[in-house]
């Protein structure tokens, strides 16, 4: 039989493990969009090719039935020397409340005008552990210069159906420090998966 102070022990640990997870899961949810903004430049020797992106970096959260957006733009070029690219895989991520669409609407504007995109989607099913909510990955295949548009724009929004999400400064900034990557001539030396810093014009 368990003695009390084994049992009181038990509940002091269980309390401690709670509250750190919970300090954990404020954490996450407290990290500003600025501070999770990175590029990733990553090698692949097997195809030979480098590959450039902004880690997932939010642009809001709770509008309408989305829980959140986040937007992760890469590119890639052969071998180790980046070559300014014709086409940018502008992927967007989102968590929704119930089901997806599938006939989803989605549209860019840059300073008002509608830009539209062929795009290719994937479903994420519970992206958010104990929660019925759903997750959708979208990648739309943009063209350099409209990528270019959007770091010069004054105002940048993505319309899901009815719901328009304006994309703020912070994450407008990252846009056109990412645009830096793109700079004929720039060398990939990283190791896979490194963190790298702006190549400044």
């Amino acid at each position: 039989m368990l003695s009390q102070t084994t049992l009181l022990l038990a509940v002091v640990l269980s309390v401690a493990q709670l509250n750190a997870v919970r300090s954990m899961t404020q954490a996450v949810a407290n990290v500003s969009p600025q501070d999770a903004a990175k590029v990733e430049t990553t090698y692949d020797a097997e195809k030979d090719k480098t590959i450039i992106r902004l880690a997932p970096m939010e642009i809001s959260r709770e509008q309408g039935k989305y829980v959140s957006l986040l937007m992760s733009p890469s590119f890639s070029s052969p071998g180790r020397q980046v070559v300014t690219p014709s086409i940018i895989d502008f992927e967007l991520q989102t968590v929704v409340r119930g089901r997806l669409r599938t006939d989803l609407y989605v549209v860019f504007m840059i300073n008002g005008e509608k830009v539209f995109l062929s795009s290719n989607r994937s479903a994420i099913k519970r992206p958010v552990p104990g929660r019925v909510w759903m997750g959708e990955r979208l990648v739309f295949r943009m063209p350099y210069e409209t990528f270019v548009r959007i770091t010069k724009a004054n105002s940048f929004e993505i319309k899901f159906d009815a719901v328009t999400f304006s994309v703020g400064e912070t994450q407008k900034q990252a846009l056109r420090d990412f645009l830096t990557y793109m700079k004929p001539g720039t060398t990939s030396d990283e190791p896979a998966d490194a963190v790298a810093t702006p190549h400044p014009y």
